[in-house]
């Protein structure tokens, strides 16, 4: 493998697209990728998955999966960036592919990247590792026929209506709704149920809605939080999928104009997700802060990379420009063992 001072510049496959519900997204972020890794050291090949799972490579060369895996061996693919965001892309299964072609890549890997992206799980393990998250049931597609009849009933005496309603491994928000009342938590179940076959309704914490990236990506250095960025919807009610993708329509300040104690609390519990949940490389999660403090709602093993976006946001208020991340992550992951 090349280092970063070879003579020849390194091939950079970048990832972007894919077949989820944040594929507009993804090309977002795959953009601003190619723009930062335009250099003398660089040659960024964008790759675009489309949502038919065909993948497209430069002047249009569009081919099936089992034809694009031999295709990045081909070209020369020396490590990929996975700007790929959600279904098959943040969920361990491109990860999985590309440890079996031995092509490095940036983020974590394939386990970290299933668990993370499954909130009931993660959820289960940040509990484990003394995070307070926030109470929850969990309802299935193969018992919801059996379940439904008296579901309402118990979230109001367990959670107590209004309760947050989630698909279990959807990103960007998609598919979740607040519940006020039984009928709309039941269509809002009936709804998550389209995305996914398992449902996540968690007890609806009334607080501010923060997030906190980790920087994991120094060899030899311990991860470390970022600054923290509040969100403070405009037009919608929660961080949805709306408010985080319509200019305008949520103010982002970083640093958060928080209590510097919740500032660090919500430092460390980022901190023991990342680490309980195995993430590599960035992360970030995001939090409720209530009368008695931070609450964990989940983690994102890929969050947005766009310029604008939050993690980015965080790294340069660290000191950390966009194409400084982006290129770290590369050299990353080329140091990395598959």
């Amino acid at each position: 493998m090349k280092t970063k001072n070879s003579f020849n510049p390194i091939r950079v496959g970048v990832l972007m697209g894919g077949i989820s519900s944040e594929h507009e997204i993804s090309l977002l972020s795959g953009e601003g990728v190619v723009r930062a890794l335009s250099t003398t050291e660089y040659v960024p090949i964008p790759i675009i998955i489309h949502r038919n799972f065909n993948w497209e490579f430069p002047e249009k060369k569009i081919l099936k999966t089992e034809e694009a895996l031999v295709e990045l061996k081909r070209i020369g693919i020396q490590v990929v960036f996975n700007a790929l965001h959600g279904a098959f892309g943040e969920d361990g299964r491109i990860q999985g592919l590309l440890d079996w072609l031995h092509i490095p890549y940036t983020g974590s890997d394939c386990a970290a990247c299933a668990l993370a992206m499954n909130k009931v799980r993660s959820k289960a393990v940040a509990k484990m590792a003394g995070i307070r998250v926030a109470d929850h049931i969990v309802f299935r597609q193969d018992t919801w026929i059996w379940d439904r009849s008296d579901s309402a009933f118990r979230v109001e005496n367990e959670l107590g209506f209004p309760v947050i309603v989630k698909p279990s491994s959807q990103g960007s928000s998609v598919g979740v709704t607040i519940a006020e009342d039984a009928k709309s938590f039941l269509e809002g179940v009936e709804q998550a149920l389209e995305w996914d076959n398992e449902v996540l309704v968690e007890k609806f914490i009334k607080g501010r809605e923060v997030t906190c990236g980790v920087w994991d990506c120094e060899e030899g250095v311990p991860p470390r939080a970022l600054p923290v960025t509040e969100i403070c919807p405009k037009t919608s009610s929660f961080f949805d999928y709306t408010a985080k993708y319509t200019p305008g329509a949520t103010e982002e300040i970083t640093p958060a104009p928080i209590d510097p104690k919740q500032t660090q609390k919500v430092q460390e519990m980022a901190l023991q997700a990342h680490q309980a949940i195995g993430c590599s490389t960035w992360s970030r999660s995001d939090f409720i802060i209530d009368e008695e403090g931070p609450v964990w709602i989940e983690i994102n093993p890929i969050p947005g990379l766009t310029p604008t976006s939050l993690y980015p946001q965080e790294a340069k208020c660290a000191g950390i420009s966009y194409e400084q991340m982006i290129q770290k992550f590369v050299e990353y992951a080329i140091k990395k063992k598959i």
